[in-house]
């Protein structure tokens, strides 16, 4: 039936399997808690809500706490954090301590303490992005021309440059970073002041906590400050989107840094040794790393998405605390995965002759070729692709390698096909087949060659530049909020100066 527990006794599995970890997780919680009463008590007391004598020795009793720190509270398994806080300010300060909790809930504070941890997770992570970003741009003009295989389906394609492709995944990371942003910006919003969700007959000034917290400003609807973590829900599917692109590259390092490919060489500190086969050397070991944990963000995700699922809207425990211990964790393997891979890139050596090797051994010039005689001849592009797929089957039976294809041979497979010849030189032929002069053929925006990366590279690094104003912005406002929260309570203890 419903009422009023007349005790606050937890049954022996609720304390072992329930409280006890949600009272060691909260553990995170004590000094965004501690902001949070602060900046309550400052605004009851702006506000004439509190007296202020009650106010100050609120305050006082505030900074009590947070000089004992959270080993200061008396451990209760049975109640929560913020109810262990609140004994130690009614110890000091009577009833009174009672009146900290004026127009508050602990749905509203439960609500902005996640907010608070939220942004503060995702502000560290753009910096390891941010720190990825950077050295992906300078590893991607140092390797600007340094040729290597393209691949679609694991086959050779075309040409490429091993800058191009971190570019590339430069510019992957970089839409994670927006993703991220949109994120942070759908967070930092203030949830206290809604109660437990229909608001207070007080006058409260949420603007004025939301100024003191370093929120960019409120949730309005009670309800919705207090039902809602769909922000919770974009912040992990932008982890789980990053962490997808991370293991992807990763994925492809592993198969790099074998003999197979051979196109990659990292030092032994990112490898492992094998326990029984003294020869063994496993460059990729920790690579395999980055790409389990980058799977377990999506596991993380589907946790947090059918927490979500499971409830109706409105404010529960699920929305409270138990969403954010995969939403947290997924920020854990997040940042391992970011941190590993950037360090992984940024120590491999990449074996230019070896990539040039295994470029100029497959036949992934003869799209150029066929481009040629589009462009030269005048056939059409599905014509001149017959020339050139006949082409490279005759040459593979007769066991020629690219390099030693001639005009003479494109000139007899169209006198073949179409009944006349086009005139290719050898020049045009080895030019196409020679893998550093093809990928400086390619004239379109976003291509390998060096115009082209020279381009991309000056736009994305003012675009990095920006993104690090930003970020520097953010972090600098939550450090003024902190200073104002600091000050405003300084100057009402008399202690400013």
């Amino acid at each position: 039936m419903s009422g009023r527990l007349i005790s606050e006794q937890k049954a022996p599995e609720v304390v072992q399997y329930v409280m006890a970890p949600f009272l060691s997780g909260m553990a995170d919680y004590f000094e965004v808690h501690l902001k949070i009463h602060k900046a309550h008590v400052l605004m009851l007391g702006e506000t004439g809500l509190l007296a202020p004598a009650d106010g100050q020795n609120l305050l006082r009793a505030l900074v009590e706490l947070e000089a004992a720190g959270q080993q200061g509270l008396v451990a209760d398994a049975n109640t929560d954090l913020y109810m262990q806080m609140e004994r130690f300010i009614t110890e000091r300060t009577g009833a009174l301590g009672g009146r900290m909790h004026t127009g508050r809930s602990r749905n509203d504070l439960y609500a902005t303490a996640a907010r608070m941890m939220t942004r503060s997770k995702l502000l560290a992570l753009l910096a390891d992005v941010s720190k990825m970003q950077g050295m992906l741009l300078d590893k991607a003009e140092a390797h600007a021309a340094t040729v290597m295989p393209g691949y679609t389906h694991m086959q050779h394609a075309e040409p490429v440059t091993y800058g191009h492709y971190l570019l590339a995944f430069h510019d992957a990371i970089a839409r994670d970073m927006r993703r991220l942003w949109s994120a942070y910006d759908e967070t930092n919003l203030n949830a206290l002041g809604a109660a437990a969700l229909a608001g207070s007959s007080f006058a409260l000034d949420r603007s004025r906590t939301a100024a003191l917290l370093g929120f960019d400003g409120i949730v309005e609807n009670s309800y919705d400050a207090v039902a809602s973590r769909d922000y919770i829900v974009e912040a992990v599917s932008a982890l789980a989107i990053l962490c997808g692109n991370v293991g992807r590259v990763a994925d492809q390092f592993i198969l790099w840094v074998t003999s197979e490919y051979d196109m990659i060489d990292l030092p032994d500190s990112y490898g492992y040794t094998s326990s029984i086969m003294p020869q063994k050397r496993n460059p990729g070991y920790f690579i395999e790393a980055v790409r389990s944990r980058s799977a377990r963000v999506s596991g993380h995700l589907m946790g947090v998405l059918a927490t979500v699922k499971g409830t109706t809207f409105g404010h529960s425990r699920d929305m409270s605390y138990e969403i954010t211990v995969p939403a947290y964790a997924a920020f854990e393997d997040a940042t391992a995965v970011v941190n590993v891979m950037r360090g992984v890139i940024d120590a491999a050596d990449p074996r230019r002759e070896a990539m040039l090797v295994s470029c100029a051994g497959q036949f992934s010039g003869a799209t150029e070729i066929a481009n040629l005689l589009v462009r030269e001849a005048g056939l059409p592009f599905r014509s001149a692709y017959g020339v050139i797929a006949t082409l490279v089957r005759q040459s593979l039976e007769r066991g020629l390698r690219p390099l030693d294809i001639r005009a003479q041979h494109v000139e007899a497979v169209a006198l073949e096909l179409l009944g006349h010849g086009v005139g290719l030189t050898d020049a045009q032929v080895q030019g196409a087949m020679d893998p550093a002069l093809n990928v400086q053929m390619k004239q379109t925006v976003g291509s390998p060659s060096r115009r082209s990366m020279d381009a991309m590279l000056l736009s994305r690094q003012a675009s990095a530049e920006a993104d690090g104003r930003k970020l520097h912005e953010r972090q600098a406002a939550l450090l003024q909020a902190d200073a104002l929260l600091a000050a405003a309570i300084a100057e009402r203890l008399g202690t400013s100066g």
